[in-house]
C-alpha cells in the first residue's frame, strides 16, 4: 500500500473511532439524562406523570370526567412504555456491547485497562444495565 492510501486508511479509522465514541457517549448522556435519580425508579416516573397531569388539568381546565379518564390513558401509555422499554433493552445493549469490544479491539492493553474501568463505571451508574 503506498503512503497516500494509509494515510487515507488512517484518516477514515479515525473518523469511525470518533464517530462510535460519540454514539457512545451520547448513549451514556441521555442514558444518565432519563435515568431516576433515586433508589425507587417509580418515584420519579410518578413525579413526572404528576407534573405533566397537575399542568394538563390546569391548563386545559379539565372537567372531573375528563381527569378521571385522562389519568387511565396515562397510566396505560406508562405501562405500555414500560413494556416497549423492557423489549427493546436487550438489544440496546447487544449493540453497545458490540461496538465496546471493537473498540477495545483497537486499542493497546494498557488503553484497554482504562477504557474497561470507564465502561464500567459508566454502567455502574445507570440502574438499567445488566450486571
Amino acid at each position: 500500500m503506498d503512503p497516500q492510501n494509509k494515510v487515507l486508511v488512517k484518516i477514515w479509522s479515525a473518523v469511525v473511532v470518533v464517530f462510535v465514541l460519540g454514539c457512545v457517549t451520547g448513549a451514556a448522556v441521555s442514558g444518565l439524562y432519563f435515568s431516576p435519580s433515586g433508589n425507587d425508579p417509580e418515584t420519579i416516573s410518578l413525579r413526572q406523570t404528576t407534573e405533566y397531569f397537575d399542568t394538563l388539568k390546569r391548563e386545559v381546565n379539565l372537567t372531573p370526567e375528563q381527569v378521571e379518564r385522562m389519568s387511565g390513558i396515562l397510566d396505560q401509555m406508562r405501562n405500555n412504555y414500560k413494556s416497549v422499554c423492557a423489549e427493546v433493552r436487550p438489544r440496546y445493549y447487544h449493540v453497545r456491547e458490540e461496538a465496546r469490544v471493537k473498540m477495545r479491539e483497537l486499542l493497546t492493553p494498557e488503553q484497554q485497562e482504562r477504557f474497561d474501568a470507564i465502561v464500567t463505571q459508566d454502567d455502574c451508574k445507570c440502574p438499567e444495565t445488566p450486571k
